[in-house]
């Protein structure tokens, strides 16, 4: 048997751990990436690989230590300094057989685009697709064409393959709130080490932690009820709305310079039912976009992909998608609901209710929902069963 003739579109974290896991499983693989150069097709700046994710590109073989600086504790307090939860994460890395890093997502990219080399084509956009019982046609943007035996959608929240599965989808749906992120070099003092340190105030919410080497990421969440006058800088906008925040918060906020900061708007999908339809399929993204709240969106990319490889195995095309929409499908809606449940709570600005909120967290975070949290999303199986 020949190997299977795979193309893969979107050349971020799940598209490039696809064609990864695909080649490992034997198939030819090819990846478009329409971005004309490797750094305008990443996504953000950084990111949490928590202990599934680390396992999942384990079992890509790679591993996530070389791009990563590991975390050892969650944080978690409000805007008052008051400790609500701490999670000891680095207390779950042998339960879990993993730690967690956070990681600076080109990073990341660059890791796993040495990994597939030359498979990954740049400048590379595919327009359509047509799709039969021998395979799929791609079109791309310059007029060429591509045959390929499978066609796999990776291609993020506005995935253009999933257009073509779902033509009259409605579009994806706002979370109700903005991320503002950036990256600095450390200031010197605040940003504790090997801590994801996590505050909720009234409407907003700040997440900070160490890249490694000289850089910390950070977050400053605004939900969509707070509004600043037409011509607003952004650093002016997060210096006012996070005035009084406890220490590193202010000074993360006055030492980002403007043209740093990436503002990104939260939006998901409710979850579908199907990924597959003929010799088309979709992941990452493209198959289950959710909010950033559990930070799980690209550990549940690798995981697809892993998972998709691994059913590569079997001989017969529509068996195996139906196997990886078995495996995969149910897990990730779960997520994805669980996300986007805890990014509501962030958004909540009535003082009272806030103050109700905080005083759940700290009878219940650290046991509770800690337990469950990680229950639901760090348990990650990748033993093959002959599951339809």
């Amino acid at each position: 048997m020949s190997a299977r003739r795979i193309a893969v579109v979107g050349g971020g974290i799940g598209g490039l751990s696809a064609a990864i896991a695909l080649r490992r499983a034997g198939a030819a693989v090819t990846v478009h990436e329409r971005a004309p150069a490797l750094r305008a097709a990443q996504s953000g700046h950084g990111l949490v690989l928590w202990h599934n994710a680390v396992l999942a590109l384990r079992q890509l073989g790679l591993d996530a230590g070389k791009a990563g600086y590991e975390l050892h504790t969650h944080h978690f307090r409000n805007r008052r300094d008051r400790t609500l939860a701490t999670w000891p994460m680095a207390d779950m890395a042998p339960v879990y057989d993993a730690p967690v890093y956070s990681v600076s997502r080109p990073d990341l990219h660059q890791l796993l685009a040495e990994e597939v080399g030359g498979d990954l084509v740049l400048g590379s956009r595919c327009t359509g697709f047509s799709a039969g019982a021998d395979g799929v046609t791609l079109r791309f943007d310059d007029g060429r064409e591509e045959r390929a035996d499978l066609l796999v959608g990776a291609d993020g929240l506005r995935s253009s393959v999933r257009a073509g599965l779902i033509p009259h989808e409605p579009p994806p749906r706002y979370a109700g709130f903005t991320a503002f992120q950036g990256v600095i070099k450390l200031p010197g003092s605040g940003v504790p080490p090997h801590t994801f340190l996590s505050t909720w105030g009234e409407g907003r919410w700040f997440v900070c932690y160490r890249l490694g080497g000289e850089h910390v990421y950070w977050d400053g969440v605004l939900s969509d009820h707070i509004t600043a006058p037409l011509g607003t800088r952004i650093t002016g906008l997060l210096a006012e709305q996070f005035a009084g925040w406890p220490d590193p918060v202010p000074a993360l906020i006055a030492a980002t310079p403007e043209a740093d900061l990436t503002p990104v708007p939260i939006y998901d999908r409710p979850p579908a039912a199907r990924w597959s339809h003929g010799p088309v399929t979709l992941l990452g993204d493209a198959a289950h976009p959710m909010t950033f709240n559990l930070g799980q969106g690209a550990g549940q990319a690798i995981e697809d992909a892993v998972v998709l490889g691994q059913v590569m195995a079997e001989p017969d095309l529509p068996a195996a998608l139906a196997r990886y929409e078995a495996r995969r499908v149910a897990r990730t809606a779960r997520i994805a609901r669980r996300s986007r449940a805890n990014g509501a709570l962030t958004r909540w600005r009535n003082p009272v209710a806030c103050a109700a909120r905080d005083a759940f967290m700290r009878l219940t975070f650290d046991r509770l929902v800690f337990r469950k949290t990680y229950d639901l999303t760090m348990a990650v199986d990748f033993a093959e069963r002959n599951t339809p």
